[in-house]
């Protein structure tokens, strides 16, 4: 294993108690979990003329772009016989609080892009998705996800963050399935999650995982089975140490962010870090020389 950049120190990680510049905070901190909002001002919705003439044209574009429409709902047509070949669904910052059952006439549908919505739950017919490859559900209110989610099986990246899922309850087996086989890069940051579901040990392809600001105490032994996983962000959690031989098994992973965790040097040294990699690897954390 070669190259693994663990990120524990006090000011490589931004930790509270180190003093940075804007210029290093800009260089060092890891890319955010989130791959949406840009925190601009949404631009005021189009006529409803025009959003029937996006749904129109979707039939012959195969994109269903209706991005920053203000959407309460689905409109008319949305969903008809006439988009089952769409490939692409454009449905962020909106005001969606549901998808519709019917939404399962996508049967083509690769991407599926819902971020900035105020969606609470998804359609169980989700699962009929066969072909979907993105989903991107990034800054709703998701509490739970459908066990049918599971049935996924061409699915490779799923966006999660910024929800409300450490508020509700998870499927033990939602990562299960055909998705198990097939997930590459999943993102959980900012759930409020206080443990994961044990599915998620099998994902056997996975290799970027994102589990940054939530309220984790421990990460589940069994990601240490991840042995495709490239990428781990496990920052601003309440993580003390890591499992014992965490790493060992983990000879895919090249970057690991710890920052904001209450580490002790000592018990990293324990899951013997060093020992498994070749290079320079920082142990210092916040307070300890």
């Amino acid at each position: 294993q070669v190259g693994l950049k663990v990120c524990t120190d006090a000011l490589a990680m931004g930790c509270s108690c180190a003093k940075s510049t804007a210029v290093e905070d800009a260089t060092l901190q890891p890319p955010r979990g989130s791959w949406g909002a840009s925190g601009s001002k949404r631009a005021p919705p189009p006529p409803a003329g025009v959003i029937a003439k996006k749904v129109t044209q979707a039939e012959s574009t195969r994109v269903l772009a209706l991005r920053e429409c203000g959407l309460k709902q689905l409109p008319v047509g949305a969903t008809g016989a006439e988009l089952a070949n769409l490939r692409t669904a454009d449905l962020s910052a909106n005001t969606l609080k549901e998808l519709p059952e019917a939404c399962s006439v996508w049967s083509g549908l690769q991407t599926l892009l819902c971020s900035q919505n105020a969606l609470t739950e998804l359609p169980s017919s989700i699962g009929q998705l066969a072909s979907l490859q993105k989903l991107a559900l990034s800054e709703n209110q998701l509490r739970t996800l459908p066990i049918e989610l599971s049935q996924l099986g061409k699915l490779k990246t799923l966006q999660l963050d910024s929800n409300c899922l450490g508020k509700g309850s998870l499927p033990p087996d939602v990562f299960g399935g055909t998705l198990s086989r097939a997930l590459e890069e999943l993102d959980l940051s900012a759930n409020g999650l206080e443990e994961l579901p044990s599915s998620l040990a099998g994902l056997v392809v996975l290799q970027r995982l994102v589990l940054s600001r939530n309220r984790l105490l421990q990460l589940p032994a069994g990601l240490g089975e991840l042995v495709e996983l490239q990428y781990l962000d496990a920052s601003d959690n309440l993580l003390s140490t890591l499992p014992d031989g965490f790493l060992v098994k983990l000879k895919s992973l090249s970057e690991l962010w710890l920052k904001g965790n209450p580490m002790e040097r000592m018990k990293l040294q324990d899951a013997k870090i060093d020992a498994n990699v070749v290079g320079r690897v920082d142990l210092t954390v916040c307070g300890l020389e």
